[in-house]
């Protein structure tokens, strides 16, 4: 198997998941992948730097690229969001725990000042499909904060109780509630998600 500094990431966010943001080494890194440190460091230049890339990665690379931020409705943001979640969930050759995978994102923001800041900065973007689809009529005139950090929320979701979860029923649930959120703040003018 060839290591790649995309395998490197996919192994460190995927043992974050499993062990946790803190508990992660580069140690057991190289032992998941069977590779020498001097790879690990060739590609990163240190473990904060490695852990740094690997969430924005799997946090928010694939969520604001290859979209018109300026154009693009919220439905079909949204839907663009469940897509690339549904890919990220599947790291590699192993599939994440949805709220596992928010645990990480929470300790994160929490542990490492850059990726709080790389957050905010993205979250802005996303607030400005907000903005632009109260603007354009589709969602009813309501606070964009209010609207943002509701889907946030939603998908930021760490904990289940209502029923003993497994990731696809969670998933499942996060994706039900994100379209039912969507139907109470759509226009009357604009026609149901789902």
């Amino acid at each position: 198997m060839k290591i790649t500094r995309e395998k490197i990431l996919e192994a460190a966010f995927f043992l974050m998941v499993e062990t946790g943001y803190d508990d992660i080494s580069i140690g057991d890194i190289q032992k998941f992948l069977g590779i020498s440190r001097g790879l690990l460091y060739f590609y990163f230049k240190n473990k904060e730097d490695l852990v740094f890339h690997a969430c924005r990665h799997f946090f928010f690379d694939g969520y604001l690229t290859d979209i018109d931020l300026e154009n693009i409705t919220l439905k079909d943001f949204l839907i663009h969001v469940v897509k690339v979640e549904d890919e990220l969930l599947r790291c590699g050759e192993h599939t994440i725990d949805i709220l596992r995978y928010n645990i990480v994102y929470s300790r994160a923001i929490l542990r490492d000042e850059r990726f709080k800041k790389y957050s905010i900065e993205e979250f802005t973007k996303a607030m400005m499909v907000i903005r632009n689809a109260k603007l354009r009529g589709e969602i009813k005139d309501l606070s964009e904060k209010f609207v943002g950090a509701t889907l946030l929320s939603i998908l930021g979701r760490t904990t289940y109780i209502t029923k003993t979860p497994n990731g696809d029923y969670v998933k499942k649930r996060i994706v039900e509630d994100i379209w039912n959120f969507y139907n109470l703040i759509k226009s009357d003018k604009t026609p149901n998600a789902y």
